[in-house]
């Protein structure tokens, strides 16, 4: 009897309270604006900057990513700020990958942005949100009246304060139906109250091989930090 109750208790972990299921499995990819969702969700991040639309490196991260899992990608803003003709190849791509792996794709769209390339961002936001419908792919637009009002951005006018990253991922969360995180990473809650969580200055680096050269400094040059230590770009 004393081993049962055992097993009936282990059952009801799992389980989670009142026997509702355990957390969903979850992870954030992308590009540096995926590293801050990844932050504020406090779900395992493989985001990382100088991801594109563009390029072997969201393959990559989708190779990287457990079967059967929830992917919320967060990608778009760097291929905004160049040339976004003829990305339909490349979308179809990342689509196929996570497909073969029976990944649930949430695909962030690019937020808004305080530069003279918003347009393109724009743009890109609703070729990828009649694609995804489509394709029945979960899209969710990051293009509001909060997040385009400023607000919420680092002085950058790209990259955005914590408080800004957990907008996007309650408003991503919220859409997918993807069960509430139970704790935000405690080094993503002292960033948003800490001058700590600002962003770099940005720095010029070099762009995806087989990519259009920036006429600009990249996107992904200040990547979010959630300690007073700044990431190595």
């Amino acid at each position: 009897m004393r081993r049962l109750k055992w097993v009936v208790l282990a059952f009801g972990c799992m389980l989670g309270p009142v026997g509702q299921p355990a957390a969903a499995s979850g992870l954030v990819l992308g590009d540096s604006i995926g590293e801050g969702v990844a932050q504020a969700s406090g779900l395992k991040g493989l985001a990382r900057i100088s991801v594109h639309i563009r390029g072997p490196r969201a393959l990559e991260q989708i190779s990287a990513t457990p079967a059967g899992s929830t992917a919320f990608l967060v990608l778009g803003t760097n291929d905004a700020d160049g040339s976004i003709v003829n990305l339909d190849r490349h979308i179809e791509n990342i689509l196929q990958a996570a497909s073969r792996k029976n990944i649930k794709l949430v695909w962030i769209g690019p937020p808004c942005v305080r530069k003279s390339w918003d347009s393109r961002a724009r743009e890109l936001d609703g070729i990828l949100s009649a694609k995804l419908a489509a394709r029945s792919v979960q899209y969710v637009s990051m293009r509001d009246e909060r997040l385009c009002s400023g607000s919420l951005h680092e002085p950058d006018g790209v990259h955005l304060k914590m408080k800004g990253y957990a907008y996007m991922w309650e408003k991503a969360r919220s859409a997918a139906g993807f069960p509430p995180t139970v704790a935000v990473r405690k080094d993503a809650e002292k960033a948003a109250t800490s001058p700590s969580g600002e962003h770099k200055a940005a720095n010029e680096h070099a762009h995806e091989p087989g990519e259009p050269a920036r006429r600009a400094a990249t996107v992904d040059s200040a990547a979010p930090r959630a300690t007073a230590r700044a990431q190595a770009n």
